[in-house]
């Protein structure tokens, strides 16, 4: 059976945007307007990829009902992993997708009149979604991205990588404004892999109540890595642990929760607080988070550099998860 990609939606622009997905990721390109064409195309066709409009609750519970009707929400043949959802909405707003037990994508519908080449950027993700294990981030970008790996021994060495990051992006013609922020959401991943992933043999975090200034040794499990790669267009960093310890549930809810300013004063110097995560996907990042159970995490997020800072806040973002057990 050859490999496809469906799409369910009636708006040119995501046709666009999929026809190009699909090219990228080496899938046909199947496309329909209605749920209940996409459940029969997804009995008969088994499609490898799903991209479906669901930017009202209306049309994913019709999704819902045809999908429960045709083949069951838990069938083979199809899976959180390979079902992405497309919304105009910001992902606070469209918390039936985050309830759904179908949610493992999420794009937001920000194609800034070029469904083409963010179409492009997206079907690499998707390409990566199709192998074995989505691991490594050269995968993730154009073949002439420039990829540095930065082991870090010390927990107390993170700021100085973050700032060589930010650095980096100043002389990629990141404007500092941009370049900070990126570095923020690069600290925010590294503190996340150094105290938030370890855990012990119950699962159990290690340094739930640790203060972040603790000075940790970053070895063996608890080894951190940092890669940078840069396309010319793209920036994207991943932070690296080996625990797989990444819970789906709780990243959603921290990510897609609305923070009042006063949470944001409260809470931001409080260990796991999970504030940082939503403000980054509200700067104009996109993260892609692997994990296998036990074994290894990968959070990658990525930005688009732009003269501009309005287009750069505004610019196509996405959610994407892959999960190994």
């Amino acid at each position: 059976m050859s490999k496809s990609l469906l799409l369910i939606s009636k708006l040119s622009e995501d046709q666009i945007f999929a026809a190009e997905a699909a090219k990228v990721a080496g899938l046909t390109l199947i496309t329909v307007g209605t749920a209940q064409e996409g459940a029969s195309v997804i009995v008969r066709e088994e499609p490898t990829v799903i991209f479906v409009d669901t930017s009202s609750e209306a049309q994913y519970r019709e999704l819902e009902k045809e999908v429960q009707d045709s083949v069951g929400l838990f069938s083979d043949k199809i899976s959180a992993n390979a079902i992405h959802f497309l919304a105009a909405e910001q992902l606070e707003n469209v918390q039936y997708l985050i309830q759904s037990p179908l949610f493992g994508h999420f794009i937001h519908r920000t194609y800034q009149e070029d469904p083409v080449s963010v179409g492009q950027h997206y079907g690499r993700i998707v390409r990566a979604t199709q192998a074995d294990r989505a691991f490594g981030l050269a995968n993730l970008m154009k073949e002439n991205a420039k990829i540095q790996v930065v082991k870090i021994p010390l927990s107390s060495q993170k700021q100085s990588s973050v700032e060589a990051v930010r650095n980096y992006l100043i002389a990629a013609k990141f404007q500092t404004r941009m370049a900070t922020l990126i570095a923020n959401a690069v600290d925010e991943l590294l503190m996340n892999a150094m105290f938030d992933a370890p855990v012990d043999e119950l699962g159990k975090q290690m340094y739930k109540s640790t203060s972040r200034s603790t000075q940790l040794k970053l070895e063996g499990k608890s080894a951190v890595e940092m890669h940078l790669g840069f396309d010319g267009s793209y920036v994207a960093i991943t932070a690296v642990d080996l625990y797989g310890s990444l819970d789906k549930n709780k990243l959603l809810a921290h990510i897609s929760k609305i923070y009042t300013d006063e949470e944001y004063k409260v809470k931001t110097s409080v260990a796991g607080a999970g504030i940082g995560l939503a403000t980054v996907f509200h700067s104009g990042g996109s993260f892609f988070f692997v994990s296998e159970s036990s074994s290894r995490t990968e959070v990658t997020v990525f930005f688009k550099r732009y003269d501009s800072f309005r287009m750069f806040k505004d610019q196509f973002r996405f959610i994407s998860t892959q999960f190994y057990f």
